[in-house]
């Protein structure tokens, strides 16, 4: 199976010597789902950052798709990633219809500054009925509610069918019922595509079945790196956040709670 994502002793340090991370080793191959795994502030948006070629490492490398480390062109790189975040969902203007925010997609722009030919706006259509959104095309963005703004953000990010899909914490704010649908959709695109996905979150119970492989990270570097099942238990959670807390699984989902004093 082919790698898409190799991190080589990877590593990012501040300008006072302390390093956010270091000896980052990590292998996503191809169609794998994996949970980046850990506190606010450990530094898993700049690792995606490091990932997608907007950051690079302070020491080691990064090979994507085949490429050593400034061997690609990034730009064209970067349209092999899709990158979903809150972040990203803000700087979209309220007024810019629908469809045309899911068609900036194909030039990895926030806005429309070129024009889309009729192929273009079927597939962000197309994109949009996958998702139940098919009557909402025209509408501002503006108008939808947070949830279904996500979803577009993540439609737009698969527009150009990416070999690899980043969510970084997308379903930050949402409320449960929006998060279980956006959480459905990341389901419905796992089992139609051979994309990677790597999802980020700091939640167990936004881990969904279809993600196989956790990479958990503790006081900059690897804590843990394998199956979810392995991963997501109460010992590891306990050191991670670095007091008493357990888990459960039900249905293929996890809880974690504080025990009873």
């Amino acid at each position: 199976m082919r790698i898409m994502i190799k991190l080589d002793n990877v590593s990012l340090k501040l300008p006072d010597g302390r390093f956010i991370f270091k000896d980052i080793n990590w292998e996503v191959k191809e169609n794998s789902k994996w949970v980046l795994f850990g506190r606010n502030g450990c530094g898993k948006t700049r690792l995606l950052e490091i990932i997608s070629g907007y950051r690079f490492p302070s020491e080691g490398g990064v090979w994507r798709f085949g490429n050593p480390p400034g061997a690609d062109d990034i730009r064209e790189t970067r349209k092999r990633i899709g990158y979903v975040s809150t972040l990203l969902r803000e700087k979209f203007s309220t007024a810019e219809p629908v469809a045309d925010v899911v068609a900036s997609g194909l030039y990895a722009s926030v806005g429309l500054y070129d024009d889309v030919d009729k192929d273009g706006y079927e597939k962000a259509l197309n994109l949009l009925s996958m998702a139940a959104l098919s009557d909402r095309g025209n509408d501002p963005f503006g108008v939808l509610s947070d949830g279904e703004r996500q979803k577009v953000i993540m439609l737009r990010a698969l527009i150009n069918h990416p070999d690899v899909l980043i969510l970084d914490e997308a379903a930050k704010g949402l409320d449960l019922a929006a998060r279980e649908d956006f959480l459905s959709l990341i389901e419905k695109i796992s089992l139609s595509s051979k994309t990677s996905i790597i999802y980020v979150t700091h939640h167990v119970e936004e881990i969904i079945p279809v993600f196989s492989d956790i990479f958990m990270i503790r006081n900059g570097g690897c804590f843990f790196s394998g199956p979810v099942s392995s991963g997501v238990t109460s010992d590891n959670l306990s050191l991670l956040f670095e007091r008493r807390i357990n888990v459960e699984r039900k249905a293929g989902r996890y809880c974690a709670f504080l025990p009873e004093v």
